[in-house]
């Protein structure tokens, strides 16, 4: 008689289909592994009605799926109707915008009435902004997949922005944000994070006795290979431009490090690939040299043309997996120290690294010059990530742990 497979419970944001950002993927895979050894359901919010027709692509990995129009998402009515309540919500109480979304009366009632309606082994929340009641819920395995520590990416990335208030202000609402993210990571049984240094950094806020498991992202490496194809003169920038560090370190790149490169290069082009890139990214496209691409459907298209990826982030938050989609492609990078931060990889392999303009722009200049150097490092990347950074070594393997672990609850 075959044995009945466990139930898991995965909750997410939004529907992690087509991918448009990393944690799309880190999603997309983990139900691709889950599936293997769980019954698997997922419950989402869709940001958009277009995006409801990407339902089955996400089906295929799941037992059961439940995808929603996120209430907001309606009309622009009401859109309009929810920021008004949003924007007291962090003024007065420091909600995170994420959470106070993920956490609509209408989300947590389907929520709830799955939870309520069926019993999973394992309940997979993606990052923490779910209410604690609803946590609380849960009677089985509770498993929090951080990917990174939210105040420490928010707080240090827009110090900028809080500038027009008091020092004493920006530490009051840094404090309380602090406290929630605790208040909510302290309510899981194991706690997941992608490095070693974030894992110390829980380690010194939470419960002495707090499972904390690293384990990184992870990459297709039969998706992501080399291809042989003519290499432009040109270079890249990958990332989801959405974000406040992809967009600084793009600009970084414009104004400080490709001057430099066009200085004794003057026929290298520059392509910005990544989804919803904003106004001053959408600007840079003005000049001839520089393209903006905005969401492409197959970003291997563009990566395997382009002789290098550079990629100089000035902040270290994270687990960035589009520099092992990269490295599997057997395409070399130059990135700054903080592009890499805790993901265990060193100088030569597949990359350089370097951390001012003038040795960033050698770096990238080294590359571009020698075909064969460039080969040599690029295939180094490959071989590191296929032996260390696979699908089998990550998502499988936690997976695998996750299947123990709750039998041992029995």
């Amino acid at each position: 008689m075959a044995q009945t497979k466990k139930k898991l419970l995965l909750l997410y944001s939004d529907l992690p289909y087509p991918i448009k950002q990393g944690i799309d993927a880190r999603v997309v895979n983990l139900l691709m592994s889950f599936s293997r050894r769980f019954e698997t359901h997922l419950i989402c919010k869709v940001g958009s009605k277009d995006r409801l027709q990407y339902v089955p692509q996400v089906e295929k990995f799941c037992n059961y799926i439940e995808a929603f129009l996120a209430p907001n998402r309606i009309s622009n009515v009401h859109r309009l109707a929810y920021k008004i309540p949003l924007f007291f919500s962090t003024l007065l109480k420091g909600t995170p915008r994420d959470y106070f979304y993920n956490n609509l009366s209408k989300i947590k009632k389907r929520i709830l009435n799955l939870i309520q309606n069926n019993y999973y082994d394992i309940i997979f929340f993606e990052y923490w902004f779910w209410d604690k009641g609803l946590i609380q819920a849960c009677k089985g395995l509770k498993v929090i997949d951080t990917n990174d520590i939210q105040f420490q990416r928010i707080f240090k990335f827009r110090r900028e922005e809080f500038q027009a208030f008091s020092n004493a202000w920006m530490r009051f609402q840094r404090g309380r944000y602090i406290k929630k993210e605790c208040e909510h990571l302290n309510l899981f049984d194991i706690i997941i994070v992608t490095t070693d240094k974030d894992k110390k950094s829980l380690q010194n806020c939470l419960s002495s006795q707090k499972e904390i498991v690293v384990y990184p992202t992870g990459v297709d490496t039969d998706y992501f290979v080399p291809r042989i194809v003519p290499k432009e003169e040109s270079l890249i920038f990958y990332g989801d431009m959405s974000h406040s560090i992809n967009i600084d370190g793009g600009l970084y790149l414009y104004k400080e490090i490709m001057p430099l490169i066009w200085n004794k290069k003057k026929n290298v082009k520059l392509s910005i690939v990544g989804n919803n890139p904003p106004a001053e990214i959408k600007a840079l496209d003005s000049d001839h040299r520089v393209t903006v691409t905005g969401y492409v459907k197959d970003v291997r298209d563009y990566l395997a043309m382009a002789k290098v990826v550079v990629l100089p982030l000035r902040f270290e938050f994270g687990h960035r997996g589009r520099i092992y989609e990269v490295m599997a492609m057997g395409i070399p990078l130059v990135v700054t120290p903080q592009a890499i931060k805790g993901m265990g990889l060193q100088n030569g392999e597949g990359l350089l690294i370097e951390d001012l303009p003038v040795s960033i722009t050698d770096a990238v200049l080294k590359i571009m010059n020698n075909t064969e150097y460039a080969m040599e490092l690029g295939m180094k990347g490959r071989k590191t990530v296929c032996e260390r950074f696979n699908k089998a070594a990550t998502y499988d393997r936690l997976t695998g742990f996750l299947y123990e672990y709750s039998k041992r609850r029995e």
